[in-house]
């Protein structure tokens, strides 16, 4: 048993207005909208909970007033918000007239598993509390929570799993963001003999093993332990009820070695795993396929526990079970968000086409133009207009969240090209580098290293959505609207193929997989990755960012943990999402197409460890570590010149000096720079020598 206090987050009531910091929301349809905070804590190695409680004393604070929860929003024109409306208008009118407060629990757990060594259980703690008839807030300054768990006999395949995890620090960085409790973990897991998995594993056809060659060599040569194994392979030798489960059973038994797993092949040849949100119903409570079930690879990244014991612990025919048809969570499954290995696919099974993807992979992740690689393309459309079809609802405008990302500097607003709605009735009010047309996407495209989308979508399109004209009544209705192509899957011949951006679409249907729709297109050209929904998208007010908010602050930003690499910041943004709202449906239905292990500004970091000791004999930097000032010795024949790059440990180029010969002596350089670690690197036509240097202060 553990005990963990769990302090309420900073507050604020002023004029009526409940304002809490750094916060996430219970998220319950009409319920009032109560912050809350969710916190992941670290159990003993391989730990399984039996029970959580919570314990806490409230105390009234004051008088504000507190709306209900709006529904979860479909990012489509499907009609699916009528079904959820009307399930608000009845839940709202219900609890805001009962004379209890809301809510009456002190918590609820959310989900139990763990990342990779560590076993976790995530908790929502319900510090705040709403009375709706007085609109009175009560506050537990804190909540006491206690977790049950048993630990794993020795023999068994658990014990035997978390015994081989011991020495592996490959998610630490990661699990010392999440963990709440970091002090037990580190007394739990504290390791003498680090281990850092460097495998990267290929599943793929046996009749395309040749297409991925440049990549094994491209990836074996930065010090991966490639190995490539055969969807045949797995399919005659691993057991399993059916093809995923084998694949996902294989993944477990080498999750020791696996850092970044790599999918090769159509969705017929490599398959994906089918989520049913809701519990029994394949369908979901709208009954169409658009919709669920969900074509969603987390399956195969999360490899905790068996699928019995998890993604289909109910052990019926149905997957991922997390909601009710209320999207209340209390799913028949018991599935976990924390990925346990990076993951990605490429989702071809045209040869020449997969050849062609590993070659622009390789050129992108060598690729330390960060010119380049930090322009972004932003297009906003619109998702609903205020009052549509007289629902009363708000705006909903993708530009908002286009402007979100460069008004917090993930990304560089001198250095962005922004697409917004200029035409139609009540356009965007906000200013724009250009009006969102089909011409100017692909005009712009060129040289960008970024791109995000907000439209409404398809699987072969993107589409910008216009309200062309009005019967007088001053209300945008259906027959109003217009669909104006902004992206279809044919143009991408017409993007910068040379220079792929890596992009986030948070349009519909345009990764289904199923078909070969723009998603896997662009990851064919125009792209270097990509990440899009293979159903309906959904949106929540609980983070109206999203997961892309989520993505390009970690990728672009905030690199110390992620390393800029693309799969371990898209794994880091859907922890940090569920974190905020506990809301499934964008975790199932955004996959990245691409090689996780893909980085947005070059791979550098594993070069040294290729050198070999006659070569670093004759490269040589000192002092090392050092406060900022070094020699630097390289070997130069009379009237030769050389170029020194000073790279940060994202990749990114801080420096370029020229090296002349000088009779043999050394070079005194006064580096610039903040402290951390960078790499000086000498390249030539046939090679590249690198060493680590460590700058103190």
């Amino acid at each position: 048993m553990i005990t963990v206090d769990v302090p309420a987050p900073e507050y604020t009531i002023q004029e009526r207005q409940f304002v809490v910091e750094k916060c996430a929301f219970i998220n319950e349809i009409g319920a009032p909208r109560i912050p809350c905070r969710i916190v992941t804590i670290a159990l003993p190695p391989g730990a399984v909970v039996t029970n959580v409680s919570f314990f806490g004393v409230r105390q009234k604070i004051g008088i504000a007033d507190i709306l209900p929860t709006a529904p979860p929003v479909a990012l489509t024109d499907k009609g699916s918000s009528d079904p959820l409306q009307q399930f608000y208008n009845v839940q709202s009118q219900n609890i805001y007239m009962t004379d209890q407060e809301y809510p009456f629990l002190y918590g609820k757990m959310l989900s139990s598993g763990g990342m990779r060594k560590y076993s976790l259980v995530t908790v929502a703690c319900f510090h705040f509390s709403y009375h709706p008839p007085t609109q009175t807030i009560s506050v537990a300054p804190r909540i006491t929570v206690t977790v049950e768990y048993r630990e794993p006999h020795p023999p068994s395949e658990r014990a035997q799993l978390w015994s081989q995890l011991r020495d592996d620090i490959t998610f630490d960085a990661a699990a010392r963001k999440i963990i709440f409790n970091w002090e037990d973990a580190i007394s739990w897991y504290s390791t003498d003999t680090p281990r850092q998995a460097q495998g990267y594993y290929i599943i793929i056809p046996d009749a395309l093993q040749n297409s991925v060659n440049s990549l094994v060599t491209w990836r074996q040569n930065q010090g991966y332990d490639v190995q490539l194994i055969t969807i045949e392979y797995i399919a005659s030798n691993i057991t399993g009820d059916d093809l995923p489960q084998k694949i996902r059973n294989y993944l477990r038994q080498n999750m020791t070695d696996i850092n970044y797993a790599l999918l090769v092949g159509f969705s017929s040849d490599i398959p994906w795993r089918q989520m049913v949100p809701f519990n029994n119903d394949p369908y979901s409570p709208w009954n169409h396929p658009d919709y669920s079930p969900i074509p969603s690879d987390l399956y195969y990244a999360e490899l905790t526990d068996h699928d019995t014991l998890s993604w289909n612990s109910d052990q019926d025919a149905y997957y991922g079970e997390v909601f009710n048809e209320n999207f209340l969570l209390v799913g028949e499954d018991n599935p976990d968000y924390h990925a346990d290995i990076h993951l990605g696919r490429i989702p071809f099974s045209d040869q020449g086409i997969i050849e062609d993807i590993c070659e622009k992979t390789i050129a992108f992740d060598c690729n330390t133009d960060t010119d380049y690689k930090s322009s972004s393309l932003l297009a906003g459309a619109l998702y609903y207009y205020a009052n549509e079809n007289n629902t009363g609802n708000a705006r909903m405008d993708g530009a908002d969240y286009c402007e979100q990302l460069m008004i917090d500097s993930i990304l560089d607003r001198a250095n962005a090209v922004s697409l917004y709605e200029k035409e139609g009735l009540r356009p965007c009010t906000l200013s724009c580098t250009d009006t969102l047309r089909r011409t100017n996407m692909i005009a712009y495209w060129q040289n960008k290293g970024v791109m995000y989308e907000c439209h409404h979508g398809n699987v072969d399109v993107y589409a910008r959505k216009l309200w062309a004209w009005d019967d007088g009544d001053s209300i945008p209705e259906t027959n109003e609207i217009t669909w104006p192509t902004s992206l279809y899957s044919g143009d991408v011949y017409q993007l910068d193929n040379d220079h792929p951006a890596t992009c986030f679409l948070r349009s519909c249907l345009c990764g289904k997989p199923e078909a070969t729709g723009l998603g896997a297109s662009l990851l064919y050209r125009g792209a270097s990755s990509v990440i899009s929904s293979s159903r309906i998208s959904w949106a929540t007010g609980a983070d109206y960012g999203g997961i892309p908010y989520h993505f390009y602050k970690w990728l672009m930003r905030d690199t110390t943990v992620s390393n800029g690499v693309i799969g371990n910041a898209y794994d880091m943004a859907r922890t940090d999402f569920m974190d905020i709202t506990s809301f499934w449906l964008p975790a199932y239905h955004y996959n990245l197409f691409g090689d996780p292990a893909l980085r947005q500004y070059g791979r550098l970091t594993g070069v040294q460890d290729a050198l070999t000791p006659q070569v670093t004999r004759h490269f040589n930097v000192y002092p090392n570590p050092t406060p900022g000032h070094i020699t630097v010795h390289m070997p130069l024949a009379a009237g030769d010149n050389q170029q020194l790059y000073i790279y940060d440990e994202c990749g990114r180029l801080v420096r370029n000096i020229t090296v002349s010969y000088d009779n043999g002596r050394p070079l005194s350089i006064d580096l610039d720079v903040p402290c951390g670690v960078y790499f000086a690197v000498v390249k030539s036509a046939a090679s590249a020598f690198c060493k680590k240097i460590v700058i103190l202060q």
